[in-house]
This record gives C-alpha cells, structure tokens and sequence, in this order.
C-alpha cells in the first residue's frame, strides 16, 4: 500500500463499525479517502462540509482530519448515528466540531439554507434512489461551492428493439459478452427460447446513452433503497453529466489512477469501472 497516504485508517473504530461488506476494508477506506477527500483538500480545509448518508461517521472524520471546519452528517438508523458520535469522540474531536442528525435525506435537505453549506459529499446516495433529479434540484438551491460524488455506475448495452427485431438472448449473449441487457417492454427472463432473431449491433450505455437502469425486486433488496417504493437506479456516466450540466453545474471525472495504486484489494470496482467518482462545481 501507497506510504504516504496522508489519513490511514488503520487502528481506528470503523473497521468495526462500518458497514463495509470487503474482506480488506482498510484498503478501500484508505483509497477512497485519498482520492475523494485528499486528493481534493481544496474542498475540505476549512469548509463546512455536508456528509450525506454518513454511515459511521468514517468519512466526516476524514474531513475534520483534512481541515474542516465542522460536518455535519445526515444518516437515517440511529444504530449508526450512535457509532459515528462515538467514534469521533473516541477520536478527539468535540463536539463542537461535529453535528449527527438523524433524518431522511430528502426531509433534511428541504430545510437546509442557501449557502449553509460549502461542500457537500454524496458517497453512495445516487444507486440507492430514482429521485435523482429532485436531490440535485435541492443541493442546487443550497448551492454549495464543491459537490463529491461517488456511485455504482450502470454499465452494458441497450438494445431498442423494433417489433420486426426480436432478441434470441441465449444465443446472442455468448456471442456479444455482453454483461448487461436492458430492455424498455420486457426483462430478460420473459423472451422465448424458441424465438428467431436478427443479428444488431448493440449500443453501450457506458457513456454514449443518458439513462438510467432500474434495479430488479432482488437486486433492491440486496444493496437496498432510501426510497419509499422501494426503488433503485444506476446512472450511466452520461446520464450523470447531463443531470449536473442542467442544473447548471461543471463536473469532472476523478481520476484511479491503475499506475498510482499498487494493491487494488477491496477496490476493483473502481479498477473495472464499475464505480466511478467525480467533483462538482456550480457554474455561477
């Protein structure tokens, strides 16, 4: 592991704490400290920062580590709003430093003044919704100077097929390698084996495709929702672009860097692009 990394979360509670599913969590946390929160310092130091879905605490205290000057974190279970106060005290931070809420997301936005905030992070919120829009309209209205953003990212091929085109998928699938196939009218499972097809060439939505894929009833009950019907979506990198774009924001990809990382433990999912990371800023 990389030496200098300036926070190192070895030795401390969230190792316990946490809902990290990693057989190895101290090498993820290190990395997506480093380049999330580290590697963009100029929008932590000093900043009154925004935790939302703050878990344990894990990442508010790498702000208030890197300068903050005060977080405060928005997480639904009390169970984890416990851990995150006493992980923080446990660590030497006041409380003065540091303000726990528990509320739903969306309710706490609605009552957050403008420019009551400088940076606000969204680790992990933008798979567990399909309100996308709705969240991005209030963190607009708030209008902090830095958004951090870091989310599972819907990766595959769309197939718009016609009513003369139909989709062999047993026979195609193998052929094409594709990992994911989203259809507007019909899952995957419901086409017939005996239907004929024509050959397509499909279109990736990795980038090209501004959409967003709903999540099936078993993979919702997996990673879970913050919605109430029980709903989730994976953006494209094109669906994020244009959302922020709208509402007026700029927006770039951070950058995980295959050279810089010698040990990508726990962290594939970066490495193969599964999830990706980025940084806002409001235009004007």
């Amino acid at each position: 592991m990389k030496t200098n990394l300036q926070i190192n979360y070895e030795n401390t509670p969230f190792l316990e704490t946490g809902r990290i599913t990693a057989e190895t969590p101290l090498n993820r946390l290190n990395w997506r400290c480093e380049i999330l929160l580290t590697k963009n310092k100029e929008a932590i130091k000093g900043k009154r920062v925004l935790d939302l879905a703050s878990h344990d605490g894990v990442f508010s205290y790498a702000c208030l580590k890197l300068g903050a000057s005060h977080v405060t974190g928005v997480e639904g279970r009390r169970s984890l709003i416990n851990s995150a106060n006493d992980n923080l005290a446990s660590l030497g931070f006041n409380k003065e430093q540091f303000t726990f809420i528990e509320d739903d997301v969306f309710d706490y936005l609605k009552g957050v003044k403008t420019e009551e905030f400088d940076t606000i992070l969204c680790f992990g919120i933008f798979y567990h919704t399909i309100r996308h829009a709705e969240l991005l309209k209030e963190i607009k209205r708030i209008h902090p100077e830095y958004i951090i953003l870091d989310t599972f990212i819907q990766r595959g091929y769309f197939l718009n097929l016609s009513s003369t085109v139909i989709l062999n998928a047993l026979k195609l699938l193998p052929k094409l390698k594709i990992r994911n196939i989203i259809h507007p009218s019909k899952s995957l499972k419901n086409v017939n084996k005996s239907l004929s097809y024509e050959p397509i060439k499909p279109l990736s939505i990795s980038r090209k495709v501004p959409c967003i894929v709903l999540l099936p009833e078993t993979d919702v009950k997996e990673w879970g929702t913050i919605d109430l019907l029980k709903l989730g979506a994976w953006p494209t990198h094109a669906f994020l672009e244009l959302l922020f774009q709208s509402h007026g924001f700029s927006i770039e990809r951070l950058i995980w860097y295959k050279k810089e990382i010698d040990d990508w433990t726990a962290i594939t999912d970066y490495k193969d692009g599964r999830r990706a990371s980025y940084l806002a800023r409001p235009r004007n």
